[in-house]
């Protein structure tokens, strides 16, 4: 892959997914924007929209009928993407499983936007969709990296330790279900259940786990333990060069993210802050891909231990 007629290839296409990264992103916060304007089910029948292809547009169909138009040319700026990358060989090999996971996260997608609207969004559809919408999105920003890298010199970089790596991954983990909990706090309209902050209701800071209440504490609760894992990893992986700068900036965020998620409870949940808390998550999920990404290329402490032990054995 290190031929300039593959790096040729490879740069355009990893353009055009970063770009489609980026459409896919604004779909994201386009669902949300759905959700916070109560028209998940402004289009009562799927895949069409009160059995028409086109319907009568007012605002909330517009909201719901926009974000159903934009999937679709997700869909096709995928195909199209496919194709190219199909046509050169190296690329092909390079792309082939990446691929094939993001055509079935879009498959499954598909699928779940569908069950959204006819379960009468169920809490569970609406939490599924979220997560794979994201997951969905991170996949393709990976495949831009690996493009990127694909016709360059391999980058050097830096050694980690078991301990780091268990951490990223824990980290990772916590965002996982963040995201889920943030999807059934959507769905059941538990944004306010917890009205005050940083105690809930003017009580304790969490004053029961059940319920409406306790979904709301668990929430909050997972999003500190995020930030406390995040910090963690900023202070382990300081002096790392780019892997130190992403940690720092994941740190940024989920502070942010924090912060949205107060103004959005003593504020009432504006859709304004609601869109721009869902725009602060996917953030956060792409820099933490593009970190994980970074753990997983970088070498293991422990594998060179083992390899520097053979080589010295075989002098």
């Amino acid at each position: 892959m290190n031929t300039k007629s593959a790096s040729h290839a490879a740069r355009p296409l990893a353009i055009g997914f970063s770009v489609l990264t980026g459409v896919t992103f604004c779909l994201i916060v386009l669902g949300a924007s759905v959700r916070a304007n109560d028209a998940g089910l402004a289009c009562p029948d799927w895949p069409l929209c009160f059995g028409e292809l086109i319907p009568t547009i007012n605002v909330k169909v517009a909201f719901e009928f926009g974000h159903r138009v934009l999937a679709g040319l997700v869909s096709i700026g995928l195909a199209v993407l496919s194709a190219f990358a199909w046509r050169q060989a190296s690329l092909r090999r390079l792309l082939k499983p990446r691929l094939a996971f993001a055509w079935i996260l879009l498959a499954v997608q598909i699928v779940f936007g569908g069950l959204t609207v006819l379960l009468r969004l169920a809490p569970w559809t609406v939490s599924a969709h979220l997560i794979l919408g994201n997951s969905f999105c991170l996949t393709l920003l990976w495949v831009a990296w690996d493009l990127f890298e694909a016709g360059s010199e391999p980058r050097k970089r830096p050694s980690l330790g078991l301990g780091v790596r268990v951490l990223a991954c824990g980290v990772a983990a916590c965002l996982l279900l963040q995201l889920a909990l943030g999807g059934l706090v959507s769905s059941y309209y538990a944004g306010l259940a917890c009205d005050t902050f940083p105690t809930c209701n003017g009580e304790l800071i969490a004053p029961t786990f059940s319920g409406m209440v306790g979904l709301h504490v668990f929430h909050r609760l997972n999003g500190f333990l995020l930030l406390s894992g995040y910090l963690l990893l900023a202070w382990r992986l300081r002096g790392e060069g780019s892997l130190g700068r992403l940690a720092i900036l994941g740190l940024g965020l989920v502070v942010l993210q924090i912060g949205l998620g107060v103004a959005d409870v003593l504020l009432g949940l504006p859709v304004e802050i609601t869109a721009l808390h869902t725009a602060t998550a996917a953030t956060i999920v792409l820099t933490t891909a593009t970190l994980m990404r970074e753990v997983v290329l970088s070498k293991s402490e422990l594998r060179n231990v083992s390899t520097n032990t053979r080589m010295a054995e075989v002098r």
